[in-house]
């Protein structure tokens, strides 16, 4: 506060004030004293504020978060509880968009090396010519990698591996299916739809049957928890999606009614049935913009933790 402020503040302070002079009244006299005492008091604690002010920055969230008060705090592993809104509309099976996604919706089947023991089937989508994103913990220590959709299977290898965020992208040379694009947010609410494919071992054909399943999402909000080896921590941008999650539907994407993508599904919660969580469009977007030309394999890692209650929703485990 300069000390023009300051100043004009105390001036206002004492506007009809009577001034200090020789008054016959004694106690009118000291009344007034006190008073101006008082004036100068608040006056100097406001301008010890306005320094403070001026030296430490105010602590905000990103341009257009909300106030603190309306932001939810950041949620820990494992997740879990519910969206908390209604249920999906089921009207959005019959978005004319499906029909044009659909072949950008795709099946990831695998192998690992033998110290892994275990196969599995998850769900990925196109983001770039020849190139998928899917999640982390499906692919990781996976040796053989095939990919799966309106086509023959097509060999892929994986050519960005995030274990923080839990995201992979996997080259699929041929692959001929038009990319998804992202958007977003997603207001509280929105009428969406995630594309999976349902596990399918026993059937023909062998690339399973795609799946679109109603969803609507919930909040947005910030996720603390371990990476996918439970070696780190790490903070995630989430939506909470009320969907049923099944396990090969991991990687799948969160569908919004123009036919863009407002996440990709990469957990299912731990104690309700009909709640998972997508990573929104804003938390994929670093990998996909350093993973979406590249060409060069990089290594999946070690297997993931035998899966747990606080495990990501795990592919199934083949018996050694």
């Amino acid at each position: 506060m300069d000390e023009t402020t300051l100043r004009t503040l105390m001036d206002g302070a004492l506007a009809g004030e009577p001034p200090i002079g020789p008054f016959p009244d004694k106690a009118l006299r000291a009344a007034i004293k006190a008073r101006r005492r008082r004036v100068f008091s608040a006056a100097g604690s406001m301008a010890a504020a306005a320094v403070i002010a001026v030296a430490i920055p105010v602590v905000a969230g990103p341009l257009g978060a909300p106030p603190a008060s309306r932001q939810h705090p950041a949620s820990t592993w494992p997740l879990s509880g519910s969206a908390n809104v209604p249920p999906p509309d089921l009207s959005v099976l019959r978005w004319p968009t499906l029909a044009k996604d659909r072949p950008s919706v795709v099946k990831i089947t695998g192998n690992a090396a033998t110290a892994c023991w275990r196969s599995f089937e998850a769900t990925g989508f196109v983001i770039s010519p020849q190139h998928v994103l899917t999640t982390a913990h499906a692919v990781a220590g996976m040796t053989t990698l095939r990919v799966y959709g309106t086509h023959n299977p097509l060999p892929a290898k994986v050519v960005l591996f995030d274990s923080d965020t839990d995201v992979a992208i996997l080259y699929v040379p041929h692959l001929s299916a038009p990319p998804l694009r992202f958007t977003g947010p997603a207001p509280l609410g929105s009428d969406a739809v995630l594309g999976t494919y349902v596990v399918a071992r026993a059937s023909y054909p062998p690339e399973g049957r795609f799946q679109a399943v109603p969803a609507r999402v919930g909040s947005q909000r910030s996720f603390k928890g371990p990476n996918i080896y439970h070696t780190g921590t790490v903070t995630r941008a989430i939506y909470t999606v009320r969907a049923v999650i099944k396990p090969s539907g991991t990687g799948g994407p969160l569908l919004a009614k123009n036919g863009r993508v407002y996440g990709m599904i990469f957990a299912g919660s731990t104690n309700s049935r009909d709640t998972g969580f997508a990573l929104t469009a804003s938390a994929v977007e670093p990998d996909v913009r350093h993973g979406a030309r590249a060409t060069t394999p990089v290594s999946t890692h070690g297997c993931p933790p035998p899966p747990t209650a606080a495990s990501p929703s795990p592919a199934p485990q083949s018996p050694p």
